[in-house]
């Protein structure tokens, strides 16, 4: 079964060193002033200090990098205790009834989705990419576009939003360039910076070209950030197209660029690329080279991996072979009961049924909360039925 992978999604992977969101520490007024001369949206985590769910999203889902590189290009977030002086100011205009409230609001303060209760970080940044791909800037700036005005700060903006947008600006960027050739050096980092948006792009072969100059004036940091995402979008066309020539050109792209990044990177292109094209052998290679090589310290990424692969246990016997072997990594990692479920679960799939057993009991004496000790009870008097 094929299927595209959202952008996101692709991002959701590469989730170790994780930097997470880079929330304001300002005041709200000064949110909306950032908010405006950034031409971003605004993202505000309304929640109460002994609230639950707030804390498991403050630790699990802001946290990740997928979660830090999308908002902190597309929001000004900022958290908001709404027990203080200043959250119970913010309540008086967006009012809150549970916790934790999440809030989309635009430049001008304008409520543009409030959502109850805590997400996990894929519908999390599913939330964010809806409420920032359908809120599109451009109409005004198109027509300002239209009539001639080629300003600057104009053409920028409209880049910028055809980008957030998700509307294609290749075109507007390209003629830009090719009729502007007298750009400080300066304007042409930051429109380079702003426009470049595939590998597989003119554009891509000029950022990396006046690489030196952004780096200036932007930072590095920022552009080699900025050289990954360009890859991922390549591989989001790979993955659309059905393209290996795509897939091995941001590959190509990331070894030529951001060597130190580019074997993980390739591990986990491959990984997301044989998903949505069923490929069961590069499926298998790559999830077991992100299991041995990327993941290996982090029994978090090995559970999940192996989660994923359970999907395919009707598909493919090596593949439940490797989710068993990456399953018992994440166990000698970590005694966490889930991971021990989650192994006793694929064991029973490989009908290892002993050991199976043996190993939703280890997870039944180490859970301490109630509801999953139930699951695993249930699951247990299972195995014993069969």
């Amino acid at each position: 079964m094929k299927y595209i992978i959202p952008f996101f999604l692709l991002l959701c992977s590469l989730n170790v060193n994780a930097q997470g969101i880079e929330f304001f520490h300002g005041s709200w007024e000064e949110a909306l002033v950032k908010a405006q001369e950034e031409e971003k949206l605004i993202f505000v985590d309304a929640y109460a200090t002994w609230c639950g769910p707030c804390k498991r999203m403050a630790k699990n889902v802001f946290t990740k990098e997928s979660v830090g590189e999308y908002y902190n290009q597309a929001f000004i977030s900022i958290k908001m205790d709404m027990e203080k002086p200043d959250g119970r100011k913010f309540g008086q205009e967006y009012p809150v009834s549970a916790y934790p409230t999440l809030f989309y609001i635009n430049e001008k303060g304008e409520l543009l989705k409030k959502v109850v209760g805590g997400r996990d970080v894929a519908s999390f940044l599913a939330l964010g990419q809806e409420i920032a791909g359908s809120y599109d800037r451009s109409g005004d700036l198109a027509a300002l576009y239209e009539e001639g005005n080629r300003d600057f700060d104009l053409v920028m903006k409209y880049v910028k939003a055809l980008n957030n947008a998700n509307k294609s600006s290749l075109k507007i960027a390209n003629d830009y360039l090719r009729e502007n050739k007298d750009l400080s050096s300066e304007q042409r980092a930051q429109f380079l910076f702003e426009s470049m948006t595939a590998s597989d792009s003119r554009l891509f072969s000029l950022f990396v070209k006046d690489r030196q100059n952004i780096e200036n004036v932007i930072g590095s940091d920022k552009v080699e950030a900025k050289i990954k995402e360009a890859c991922w979008k390549t591989i989001q066309n790979a993955i659309q197209f059905e393209s290996q020539d795509l897939l091995s050109e941001a590959k190509e792209k990331m070894s030529n660029h951001l060597k130190n990044q580019s074997e993980e990177f390739g591990h986990f292109a491959d990984y997301e690329y044989a998903k949505a094209q069923a490929d069961i052998t590069l499926l298998n290679d790559a999830a077991l080279s992100i299991a041995k090589k990327s993941a290996k310290e982090d029994p978090e990424r090995l559970h999940d991996l192996c989660n994923e692969l359970l999907h395919y246990q009707s598909v493919d016997e090596s593949v439940m072979n490797s989710s068993e072997k990456i399953a018992k990594m994440a166990i000698d990692k970590s005694d966490n009961p889930q991971y021990l479920f989650t192994y006793s679960k694929i064991l029973l799939a490989n009908k290892k049924t002993k050991k199976a057993l043996k190993n939703a009991k280890k997870a039944l004496a180490s859970s301490e909360n109630p509801a999953e000790q139930k699951e695993i009870q249930e699951w247990i008097e299972n195995i014993d039925t069969k």
